[in-house]
């Protein structure tokens, strides 16, 4: 069963630009690209790409909403 939750955050002035960073970028990239080429993904690697763009889209989504804020 799931349940809505509302929270009102106070966002630093900078979170537009939050992003992943570089090497975490990186590792992202590497396991979509594996999976692109054919590859199967272990589960481990299918949590750990999983998971990491769970992150990059919070941060995308909480730096849009940071954009929406100041305009």
């Amino acid at each position: 069963m799931s349940q809505a939750l509302h929270l009102d955050l106070e966002l630093p002035g900078d979170l537009a630009r939050f992003k992943l960073p570089a090497g975490v970028n990186e590792r992202l990239t590497a396991l979509l690209d594996k999976q692109d080429a054919g590859e199967e993904l272990t589960a481990q690697e299918r949590r750990e790409a999983e998971g990491l763009v769970d992150l990059a889209d919070t941060l995308t989504y909480l730096g849009l909403k940071a954009k929406a804020q100041t305009s």
